[in-house]
């Protein structure tokens, strides 16, 4: 069942919001690079969360500043995020859903869990962002998303995807993208920087130790070939969450979701539907 946009008004912003499928309700909270609400529309980002829809009913906001959500001003750390989706789920008044979040969405889902887990019946953290630790460190995303001279955009292709130079990986961040595509990616890229670029470097040094305040079941989802957040930070999550599970998928780098859809949403699907 296709996504299809639609405008929520969450406390006087305009937010846009991806939408369809049926049963129990699903806040799905994007990445750095916006993934789901990118443009022009590539297949490759919708292929995991059509999946989804076939058994829940999918939510997933654009964050203030995303894509064409109003309150860029509104949004300075992962603390105003948290705020910013207790609204959202206030006004579509869900009391209760499943929370999936990657990369940047699931360092805010984390966050989120810490705080009110009351309001979840499950969480899915996809190579999520937040934790940094000294053996395994986050890459340096912002540097590599900047245009060179020379390459285009192959530094970023290098840090997100398992295979750079393939068809996919080019079609989803272009050395050559349209005037629209390209405002949509700076302006995910302003959103990201605000949320993560001055120190600590996306993650908060706090957060790792407030993981015991999960209190719902939590699936973890790594990338084997992740060289933006390391594998090796699932088990900093899974030891800090109460019986969390943690399951790797290979081929796929930190664009797990474009490079291995359908494998994650039968993971996910699987472990949300039990």
């Amino acid at each position: 069942m296709a996504l299809q946009t639609d405008t929520l008004t969450v406390r006087g912003r305009k937010i846009q919001l991806l939408r369809g499928g049926s049963g129990k309700p699903l806040l799905y909270l994007h990445g750095l690079a916006a993934d789901i609400h990118s443009l022009p529309p590539n297949a490759g980002f919708t292929a995991f969360h059509d999946t989804l829809t076939a058994s829940f009913s999918l939510c997933a906001p654009a964050l203030p500043g995303y894509a064409d959500s109003e309150g860029f001003d509104d949004l300075e750390t992962s603390e105003d995020a948290v705020f910013f989706c207790l609204d959202v789920l206030d006004t579509l008044k869900l009391d209760k859903v499943n929370l999936v979040g990657a990369s940047l969405g699931g360092w805010i889902a984390t966050e989120f869990a810490t705080r009110y887990s009351h309001r979840l019946h499950k969480l899915v953290l996809i190579d999520p962002l937040g934790i940094s630790t000294p053996q395994a460190r986050i890459g340096n995303f912002f540097y590599a998303v900047t245009p060179k001279a020379e390459g285009g955009q192959h530094e970023a292709r290098e840090l997100l995807f398992r295979e750079p130079n393939s068809e996919l990986a080019r079609g989803a961040v272009s050395d050559q993208m349209s005037p629209d595509a390209y405002m949509l990616f700076y302006k995910a890229q302003m959103v990201g920087a605000r949320l993560g670029w001055k120190p600590p470097y996306l993650y908060n040094p706090r957060l790792k130790d407030r993981l015991f305040r999960i209190q719902v079941p939590t699936l973890i989802v790594w990338a084997s070939e992740d060289k933006f957040a390391p594998p090796a930070l699932s088990e900093v999550f899974k030891g800090g969450i109460a019986n969390a599970e943690v399951a790797l998928v290979s081929g796929a780098a930190h664009a797990l979701l474009l490079e291995q859809p359908q494998r994650v949403a039968e993971i996910v699907s699987q472990f949300l539907n039990l």
